[in-house]
């Protein structure tokens, strides 16, 4: 088999629950984690030799997995954590824990991330969909990105070269970030340590981190409030299977226990119709969904 032999942890029939944030998801066919791109791009290449599905997963935030599980090769990014600082900017790997990124750039001084304190996602989930929080994205901090494009070519995209929008990046769908680099400006350093602790307590505050969830379901609607809307047509609380509204905020729904992703997907589906139905509003997801056919 094409992982044999590879360096880096291999494991066949792993269960993806437990590589997600919801624990939702059925086995995977094989999983690889890489301890090098140069790993991870020759695995890719000879999987696309031999027809073999690849999926990519970082950690395992913002991400709903089927629970047919995936055939093929799922390919796991959190080794990949080379880090080089410069001179206020830094060059990561895709596999780099955002929020430890924010933690130690504001232990320098560094001012630009103070808002990804609490994201519980990587580098490269981070980029291939702008987050953000707390009026901050990923977008203005982003200085280049290196990728694996679906063709088998590594390319390094300049900033100008990206598009960014709400909780869009135009690598979606289209390559896979190896690597970024990202910039920072000088600041405070006991502001930027307070204004991240304040963003911790809000969080811990407002969103059920005490239960398996994905984040925020759904993106906001211009002008409005996917939780703020969903709140108002009464679907706290409200259960599908396994799967509930949180009682906590109401873009998120948690595991309660035994959730699979089709309760989601059934929550998900009765939510977007009756917010339509009410407000006349088409709600659009953020969580990104893998499905084997997909």
């Amino acid at each position: 088999m094409i992982l044999d032999g590879m360096p880096g942890r291999v494991e066949k029939n792993y269960p993806l629950h437990q590589l997600t944030t919801w624990k939702i998801g059925g086995p995977a066919e094989a999983v690889y984690w890489p301890n090098t791109t140069d790993d991870m791009l020759s695995v890719w290449k000879c999987a696309q030799e031999a027809k073999i599905p690849v999926w990519l997963i970082g950690k395992g935030s913002n991400l709903l997995v089927s629970d047919e599980g995936l055939p093929g090769i799922t390919i796991v990014t959190t080794s990949l954590r080379a880090i080089q600082w410069g001179e206020y900017s830094v060059r990561v790997e895709a596999g780099y824990t955002l929020a430890r990124l924010s933690q130690e750039a504001g232990e320098r001084g560094w001012s630009g991330l103070e808002f990804a304190r609490g994201i519980p996602g990587s580098v490269g989930g981070a980029i291939m969909m702008n987050a953000g929080a707390h009026g901050g994205e990923m977008a203005p901090h982003i200085l280049s990105v290196t990728a694996l494009c679906a063709d088998g070519e590594i390319k390094k995209f300049e900033r100008s070269e990206l598009e960014f929008a709400y909780r869009f990046c135009s690598l979606r769908g289209y390559a896979w970030v190896l690597e970024a680099q990202l910039a920072f400006s000088a600041g405070n350093r006991e502001k930027i340590l307070i204004e991240m602790r304040e963003n911790l307590i809000k969080r811990a505050a407002n969103q059920p981190l005490e239960d398996p969830n994905a984040g925020s379901v759904f993106r906001n609607p211009p002008g409005d409030s996917a939780g703020r809307l969903i709140e108002a047509a009464g679907w706290k609380g409200k259960t599908f299977g396994g799967a509930q509204v949180s009682n906590k905020h109401a873009n998120f729904i948690v595991n309660t226990g035994k959730a699979k992703s089709t309760d989601v997907l059934a929550l998900v589906d009765a939510i977007q119709r009756d917010i339509q139905m009410k407000f006349g509003i088409t709600l659009q997801t953020e969580v990104e969904y893998l499905v084997p056919n997909s």
